[in-house]
């Protein structure tokens, strides 16, 4: 739609209701919100979809870069029309570094991105800097909690810090979770190795997710011989008061983890991320990857691999659509189920006014073909993408619901 059009109907869909079941008919947006569902309605522009899914658009929670943007690109318009190619219609730009590197990113961005056409830029996360352990990152990623940083880092984001990841094990995690919490960010229990009391404290003060379930978390030692420990995993998995993250791409999880996790968190407290890298969404090549050096990206369920270290893993190589298309090819789950792991539970999580198709909701939606493919990207009513993927011009001859090792 030009910037005259009002209104939009998208017709002859079949649509995902916000009771999670597909029903033809047609949905009139106006003024950046879904408007009505029903048949036969008037609008301004008709975009007729012939029988393809119309589903909530994907929310992708975590995510460093995609294809060659990223936080550190000069500014995130890139960065957003790629996310809404794969499919996202809102995305948070995550930051692992140095505080000073994190504050002067949030700082540019805030004063210089210009208004553009792509995913909405939902708020900034920090990954970084309060963790007991980096993970794949560097020690001078990491900074003890401190007043000091803390308001530094909130005065960058100007209000748009909306997730914290911290480790519970830190001096003053709790009290720090507690302040945050009260200021609607939401913290996130990360690189840790926490005893479950640890993790309980800061649960108790408000913390309400876990970055990236299962990986960058010890396993428990065994402290009797034959008597199998109870570890945080364990007790996050029965825990109600948070969501889940995971990365599920089969590889940074096994699947039969997987399929633990969505029995015991149900996909209510569960949510897909990417966790996205350089690389995600490129075509299967080697690349030069920024402070990294050479990588190698392959099939966007083996990750992202250092070529000069033996293909150790890197990152992840998902696109928010592929990480849809594997809880139905690789996790065995339906479309509504998909849509609450990656649109309904995220949405619900950030209190956003997104993930379901109803009336009242904003209009962030995507349209897939019946072979998953995406057709359309809306945001906010508008149609910020629509034909072929800019960025991987192979996609449709490669199948996201391949287990790793499949090639």
């Amino acid at each position: 739609m030009d910037g005259e059009t009002r209104s939009l109907v998208i017709r002859n869909g079949s649509v995902l209701l916000g009771n999670s079941r597909l029903e033809t008919c047609d949905v009139l947006l106006a003024r950046g919100r879904i408007a009505a569902l029903g048949h036969d309605l008037a609008a301004d522009a008709v975009l007729d979809v012939g029988g393809a899914f119309v589903l909530p658009g994907l929310i992708d929670l975590h995510t460093h870069g995609i294809g060659r943007e990223s936080m550190a690109s000069a500014a995130l318009e890139g960065y957003a029309r790629l996310e809404a190619a794969h499919g996202a219609t809102a995305f948070f730009p995550t930051l692992f570094g140095p505080p000073p590197e994190s504050i002067g990113y949030m700082q540019r961005h805030r004063e210089h991105d210009p208004a553009h056409a792509g995913a909405q830029v939902a708020g900034f996360r920090l990954e970084s800097p309060y963790l007991a352990h980096t993970g794949a990152g560097l020690s001078r990623d990491l900074a003890p909690i401190t007043a000091e940083t803390t308001e530094a880092l909130l005065a960058a984001g100007g209000g748009q810090v909306k997730i914290w990841d911290i480790s519970p094990e830190l001096p003053g995690a709790p009290e720090l979770v507690r302040r945050l919490s009260a200021d609607g960010i939401v913290c996130s229990l990360a690189h840790t190795h926490a005893s479950i009391k640890q993790a309980r404290a800061v649960v108790d003060a408000g913390a309400r997710l876990v970055t990236h379930l299962f990986d960058t978390f010890a396993m428990p030692a065994m402290v009797d011989p034959g008597v199998y420990p109870a570890g945080l995993v364990d007790y996050l998995l029965v825990e109600d008061r948070v969501v889940c993250e995971i990365i599920a791409d089969g590889t940074h999880v096994h699947p039969l983890l997987v399929e633990q996790a969505l029995r015991c968190k149900t996909p209510d407290r569960l949510a897909w991320v990417t966790d996205s890298n350089f690389g995600a969404g490129l075509p299967p090549d080697e690349y030069d990857a920024p402070g990294w050096g050479p990588v190698v990206v392959g099939h966007p369920n083996h990750g992202v691999r250092l070529r000069d270290r033996g293909l150790v893993l890197a990152g992840s190589a998902l696109t928010p659509i592929d990480g849809f298309r594997n809880a139905i090819r690789l996790f065995g789950r339906d479309l509504a189920v998909a849509s609450r792991l990656c649109s309904a539970t995220p949405a619900r999580l950030l209190g956003l006014n997104k993930g379901t198709l109803d009336v009242g909701r904003d209009a962030d939606i995507i349209v897939l073909d019946a072979g998953l493919d995406l057709l359309f990207t809306i945001v906010a009513g508008e149609i910020v993408y629509g034909g072929p993927d800019p960025c991987r011009s192979d996609r449709r001859d490669q199948r996201s619901d391949e287990a790793p090792g499949d090639r």
